[in-house]
């Protein structure tokens, strides 16, 4: 499926600026042209057109003018094209209509960077529909802080989107990716925490047939496959340092060498990174490069947890409810429970605890109906769960394995850390070295479990 073709209408005297502007949209439509007022209004009048690119001056001086109100009245995007760069003539453009303003000479980059905002304009409905049916929130602030999505398409810079895991991240690297490309443009997404470190270079910048063992085939990296799309690296602060100047400057030059290739490689992508991390910190520890960190930002984009809107929860709990095609009705206790609980996974977790209670033999869903973790049950309780309640041949407990359904391995495993930290640290009369001896951890991975564990706490 190709991008829909564009109708033009250029209209411009000097036969210098008219060729050069012509012979640029004949890549992405179809070009009509008008030397004079006259053409224009003509054309105009006979055929319709999705931009119209506008000299200010043709006949006579500031003649363009006249005809931004007859474009806009053809619903016809106006950009107007001029050397002058008195504010006043700039101001009196847009007060007629006109959308953007570009000075002589402009360059491809100009052009480009209009036809993607004409695009995204009319893609609105993308917009509405996304928040109206997929990220449902009436938080003010984050309402606020998503509204610079309206910026972020109109240029090339990075995206990076800041927030803990489960708070939709991926939902929002696909909306930008479906507003400033079309459907067969190509949306790479690469996890950098769930690749071997071994194996990452090779995913990022694939290789060549036997370039290392292994390597029977040549194979594409991510890196190429995002050639004129998106790629999104998700949660970068996981990437080993190593491959971080690697990384950057394949970023910077949009080029980069396949393993076992002397051939450069060019793709151009749009980027977007997340994390769930605080990379500010992990650069002043050095465990994150500056240069990167400064590379990936551009627009940044803070999606808060589930606690920090708690208005939200309703709504949320509402629509997935709504998703299912089988109904139930919660009761006014499991409602209270759930506007109250802390959701650790945030939106991913509420979603899956939803899709729980749907799946219930019956309709009206009481408290016992929650998952263990949700009605109240505490770490030190699961720990005293009867054999019974283990599975056999596993350490787990049936509960412990419902907290994982919900929320995932990481999340549990984190936890278990966490709780084990705090306990061993306190049998041990707050002394951290006897605690590291316990444990057989470094002190390093002791106090960023204790800090994640204070982080946790505070929300």
């Amino acid at each position: 499926m190709n991008k829909r073709v564009l109708n033009f209408l250029v209209i411009e005297d000097d036969d210098l600026s008219r060729l050069n502007l012509v012979t640029a949209l004949k890549d992405h439509g179809l070009v009509r042209e008008a030397r004079n007022s006259e053409e224009a209004k003509k054309l105009l009048s006979e055929e319709k057109f999705d931009l119209a690119w506008i000299d200010l001056d043709l006949e006579k001086d500031l003649a363009g003018l006249d005809l931004i109100p007859l474009v806009k009245n053809k619903k016809t995007y106006a950009v107007v094209l001029s050397g002058r760069e008195e504010d006043r003539s700039i101001e009196e453009a847009y007060k007629r209509g006109c959308e953007d303003y570009l000075s002589k000479p402009f360059d491809k980059e100009a052009l480009n960077m209009i036809l993607r905002k004409f695009r995204i304009l009319s893609k609105e409905s993308v917009l509405r529909n996304f928040f109206a049916n997929q990220y449902v929130t009436q938080d003010d602030s984050l309402v606020k802080n998503l509204k610079i999505i309206n910026e972020v398409v109109t240029t090339n810079k990075p995206v990076f989107l800041k927030g803990p895991t489960g708070t939709g991240k991926t939902l929002i690297a696909k909306l930008i990716h479906n507003l400033i490309f079309e459907k067969e443009d190509s949306f790479i997404h690469l996890n950098c925490s769930e690749i071997p470190e071994n194996l990452l270079e090779a995913e990022l910048f694939g290789y060549e047939k036997g370039a290392f063992s292994g390597a029977e085939i040549s194979k594409k990296g991510k890196f190429a496959l995002a050639d004129g799309g998106t790629l999104f690296l998700d949660e970068i602060a996981t990437m080993p340092m190593i491959l971080q100047q690697k990384i950057l400057r394949a970023i910077d030059e949009k080029s980069f060498y396949p393993l076992g290739s002397e051939k450069m490689v060019k793709s151009d992508f749009r980027l977007v990174s997340a994390t769930c991390e605080n990379l500010e910190e992990m650069v002043k520890d050095g465990s994150f490069r500056e240069d990167l960190y400064y590379r990936i930002e551009g627009f940044n984009i803070n999606l808060p947890s589930l606690v920090e809107r708690r208005e939200d929860i309703p709504l949320l709990i509402k629509h997935f409810l709504g998703k299912g095609k089988r109904r139930v009705v919660l009761s006014k206790n499991v409602k209270g429970i759930l506007n109250n609980y802390s959701w650790p996974g945030n939106i991913r977790e509420l979603k899956r605890v939803v899709e729980i209670l749907q799946s219930k033999s019956h309709g009206l869903i009481e408290v016992e109906d929650l998952p263990a973790h949700i009605r109240g049950i505490s770490s030190t309780y699961i720990e005293k769960v009867e054999v019974s309640e283990h599975i056999p041949g596993s350490i787990l407990s049936k509960m412990q394995l419902d907290y994982i359904r919900i929320n995932g391995l990481k999340s549990f495993l984190e936890k278990v850390e966490e709780d084990a930290v705090s306990i061993i640290f306190k049998e041990n009369d707050e002394k951290v070295r006897k605690t590291l001896g316990v444990l057989k951890i470094s002190n390093s991975a002791f106090y960023r479990i204790s800090e994640r564990r204070k982080d946790a706490r505070s929300e």
